[in-house]
């Protein structure tokens, strides 16, 4: 019985010192949380974790307006020489540019990097297209609420590196959110989700002219608060081409409704808004300014060259008429605020389409 209880006590001895080595093996790893949490962290707390898990800042590098830091993990050993104990090499790289930034994680081990990526599609992350097997991207994009994770495998020197790049966006406050241009930083569809709900958020698809269709979201449908937002990444529905508000515009889920909000309450900074007649317009604006005739590609879209107190090169502003149907109407290449009063022409702001400003890194 003695023998039996020895040989016993040895296995679970065993069995503790070889999980007692896995975990210092392993301790170094990242978890996907861990990840995530160091977000929010500011940078010299950021570092001070960095440091503990082995990562060594390397010396900063500024290309363009994006200052790049890089972490090399290189554990210290017993004597305190610094120098690799695993065949496993890491890096950790933050980027910024702005006033935004960005963490990535890189590994040698897919091992880890395939954990990494289960623990994300556990924590509610989504790609759109990771099981369509037609779809070959460079990089696979997660999302979740307002976080997002962007994974790629690039080689350098004849290594295979398994990076991650994560960012939390930063979204603006029930306060901060009056003017048309504060829904600029509602970058994707999943964060519009996240801020107004999913009741309030719609997939829909857009109808230009001709046979051009683009997959679009829409915020408050069939409502006086309704925007719709074009993407320029259909796919993962992110980064904005533009806003639409007010007009009657094309989009599938309304090709049966007939309802039209000639107003729409959001309103720019120069508190141009949708439903606004042509003379408080022009009146806001403080000189006469140009717009498009019948004749021309996009009638009723003001030259957005146009001064005065307005900037049309930000949003493009198309004008509606009630009484443009006349041969000196539908002729016209150029028409302006002024003679057009002068006419009698009835004449209001149909739709303002929203351009993007100069955005971060992410987005």
């Amino acid at each position: 019985m003695r023998g039996r209880t020895s040989m016993t006590m040895k296995k679970i001895l065993f069995l503790s010192f070889w999980m007692i080595l896995q975990t210092v093996a392993n301790g170094q790893d990242f978890s996907t949380n861990q990840l995530l949490e160091l977000l929010e962290l500011t940078v010299p707390k950021l570092e001070s974790k960095l440091l503990r898990k082995g990562f060594h800042a390397e010396a900063p590098v500024v290309s363009g307006d994006t200052a790049v830091q890089t972490y090399l993990y290189l554990p210290v050993s017993k004597n305190g020489n610094k120098k690799r104990t695993d065949t496993v090499r890491k890096k950790f790289v933050r980027s910024v540019l702005k006033e935004t930034f960005t963490h990535t994680y890189q590994t040698t081990s897919e091992a880890e990097y395939t954990g990494i990526l289960h623990q994300l599609k556990k924590n509610e992350f989504y790609c759109n297209y990771e099981k369509d097997s037609a779809i070959h991207p460079a990089s696979y994009l997660y999302q979740h609420e307002d976080y997002t994770a962007d994974a790629f495998v690039i080689k350098h020197d004849s290594i295979t590196w398994y990076a991650i790049t994560f960012y939390k966006k930063s979204l603006p406050v029930d306060s901060d959110l009056y003017f048309a241009e504060d829904l600029l930083d509602f970058t994707s569809h999943e964060y519009l989700v996240y801020y107004f709900g999913t009741h309030n958020v719609k997939k829909d698809i857009f109808y230009f002219a001709g046979n051009d269709i683009v997959s679009c979201s829409v915020l408050f449908i069939n409502t006086s608060r309704q925007v719709i937002f074009i993407w320029k990444d259909e796919i993962n529905r992110r980064k904005i081409d533009n806003l639409l508000f007010g007009g009657q515009h094309k989009l599938k889920s309304q090709q049966d409704n007939e309802k039209f909000f000639a107003e729409n309450s959001w309103k720019l900074k120069s508190r141009v808004h949708a439903g606004m007649p042509l003379f408080e317009l022009r009146t806001l604006n403080e000189q006469n300014f140009a717009f498009c005739g019948g004749d021309a590609a996009n009638p009723g879209l003001i030259f957005p060259e146009s001064t005065g107190k307005i900037n049309f090169e930000n949003a493009g502003v198309i004008l509606g008429c009630m009484n443009c149907e006349d041969e000196n109407f539908l002729n016209s290449k150029v028409l302006y605020a002024d003679k057009a009063m002068n006419d009698g022409r009835v004449l209001f702001v149909l739709t303002i389409a929203l351009y993007p400003r100069n955005t971060g890194l992410f987005d």
